[in-house]
């Protein structure tokens, strides 16, 4: 029997997630279960409402809209702390992602999602369920983003519950998530799943680190992201099928394989 030691498929990389805190601990399982190792680099801090009585005035409104959507994993979260999302009345539910409808799945709740490589805001929009869809749809998310969710809604002439359960902040960097960004070996690769957590890193990476940071291999979520990264100055980036952390280390450990790498 051949007993031969097989290297993880990434060992000796160092993966940077710029995911939330609150999701790193899983992408960190999921990065150290391939053999890499996980640098923790929050783009994005994600906070309750600045005012919890009216996030939870508009959710009630929300979620008494026959159909539903939740943006995000966060907006997930956020809501189950305001109200039980399980008691809507809502025919009909949406995610943006698999992520989303796996958390809307722990609150009791069963959601559609778009295909693994369509989840996004673009995606979300062109399910065909919307064609036989009219009056009020709940939206469950944070202020600010790129609005093509309410956008696509609105031309579609649907009535928009809007409620914002959460926020999104700069990044709290500190000391030692420079520390861990200039300890991270080459090869490195950077988890891009959100341009505004791109934007965030960036403008606050120390001068000295930046191009530690863009010498690594940007793997991201769509080709939109992908677009981003190279404008951003990194010089490879590879777009990955789905905007799961899993479908992303797919890819890199695709690329990895590839003859020539080394």
């Amino acid at each position: 029997m051949d007993t031969a030691f097989v290297l993880p498929e990434l060992a000796g990389w160092s993966v940077i997630c710029l995911r939330p805190a609150m999701q790193q601990a899983a992408a960190r399982r999921a990065v150290q279960a391939r053999g890499a190792r996980h640098v923790s680099l929050p783009g994005l801090a994600l906070l309750p409402p600045p005012d919890v009585a009216l996030a939870r005035e508009h959710l009630r409104k929300s979620l008494d809209c026959p159909v539903l959507v939740f943006t995000s994993p966060a907006a997930v979260a956020f809501a189950a702390r305001l109200l039980p999302l399980a008691q809507t009345p809502a025919e009909q539910v949406f995610a943006v992602g698999e992520g989303t409808r796996r958390a809307l799945a722990r609150q009791g709740l069963m959601a559609l999602a778009p295909p693994d490589d369509a989840m996004h805001s673009e995606g979300l929009m062109t399910m065909p369920h919307w064609d036989a869809i009219s009056g009020r749809v709940g939206l469950v998310t944070a202020p600010g983003g790129r609005g093509v969710i309410a956008a696509g809604l609105a031309r579609r002439g649907l009535q928009v519950q809007r409620a914002e359960v959460y926020q999104r902040q700069p990044p709290r960097l500190d000391a030692r998530h420079w520390r861990a960004l200039a300890q991270a070996g080459a090869p490195r690769a950077v988890l891009v799943s959100s341009g505004e957590a791109l934007d965030a890193v960036l403008a606050a990476v120390p001068a000295q680190l930046r191009p530690t940071l863009l010498d690594s291999v940007a793997v991201a979520s769509s080709p939109r992201l992908a677009l981003l990264a190279g404008d951003a100055g990194f010089a490879h980036s590879l777009t990955a099928a789905a905007p799961t952390v899993p479908a992303m280390l797919d890819e890199l450990a695709a690329y990895a394989a590839a003859p020539g790498f080394r």
